[in-house]
């Protein structure tokens, strides 16, 4: 996993938000190769720009020609509109399962839509709820929307609001700023944490430890990461390692909610450490 820590921190450091996600595979399969994937999707994404007529298009018929590649022509589905059926599915978030399927979570369709858009010349950025993805342009002053989970739709600013005031307790008008204005390593780091969540769900805690030691990678100051670690090393019977990440959290973590939980927990394994030795 060292490894492949380093890689995944050296693309995101560079930018190459497809290929990092692709190798989020690795969680799955350690000996997992992401150049097939990324080979084909760079196939996938010629055509998108070229001659000087299609450099010079609208924001709006870019869109067009990326629905038509990655929805038309690579027959990836769209328009289910029940993202929620999805969120227990690893399947729907490795970005190599999705091609293979032609089928992902509102998150992985998303990262697959965005790198299009980047290779596209589509200058957007990513918003973000919990469980949903869109990514916003600007056309003639105006905000547009694209929802990557509907087939690649095109939102006005009116169908926005109607489309997710219902996912807010409040009524009344619904602003993009309700969502998080998310950048490429923030997305990846999504990725891998619902896996880490379905895997922890699961009863996978080999996956999930994989899952979280990227975490750990990608945010090496977080003592909650730290903390769940140390917690699937418990279930793993890695006790001096638990232990050591469990303190770590209770030293920057002192007042916590979670406390004396993982208190109670690091004291049950000094008693374990006790009986091993």
């Amino acid at each position: 996993m060292d490894d492949l820590k380093r890689e995944l921190i050296e693309l995101l450091g560079h930018g190459e938000m497809l290929r990092a996600a692709l190798l989020v595979g690795g969680i799955r399969d350690s000996a997992f190769n992401a150049d097939p994937y990324l080979k084909g999707f760079e196939t996938l994404a010629k055509g998108l720009t070229g001659g000087k007529k299609q450099r010079r298009t609208g924001p709006t018929m870019l869109v067009a020609r990326i629905n038509s590649a990655l929805f038309k022509k690579f027959g990836m589905a769209g328009g289910s509109g029940r993202p929620r059926l999805v969120i227990d599915d690893p399947e729907r978030f490795f970005i190599d399962r999705v091609i293979d399927k032609r089928s992902g979570s509102p998150l992985a369709l998303a990262i697959l839509y965005w790198a299009l858009a980047e290779r596209g010349g589509l200058k957007c950025e990513c918003l973000a709820l919990p469980s949903y993805y869109l990514l916003k342009f600007t056309e003639k002053g105006k905000d547009c929307f694209i929802d990557p989970f509907e087939g690649g739709r095109i939102l006005s600013s009116e169908e926005f609001q109607r489309k997710f005031r219902s996912a807010f307790v409040r009524p009344g008008v619904v602003s993009t700023s309700i969502f998080e204005r998310i950048t490429p390593m923030q997305i990846v780091a999504r990725l891998i944490q619902q896996l880490k969540q379905i895997y922890v769900l699961k009863g996978n805690s080999l996956c999930a430890l994989r899952a979280v030691e990227l975490l750990v990678g990608l945010f090496p100051d977080s003592p909650e990461f730290a903390r769940d670690r140390g917690i699937l090393y418990c279930e793993m019977e890695y006790f001096s390692k638990a232990a050591e990440d469990l303190n770590y959290y209770l030293l920057k973590r002192a007042r916590a909610d979670d406390v004396v939980e993982i208190k109670r927990l690091s004291r049950m394994l000094k008693g374990y450490r006790e009986v091993v030795n």
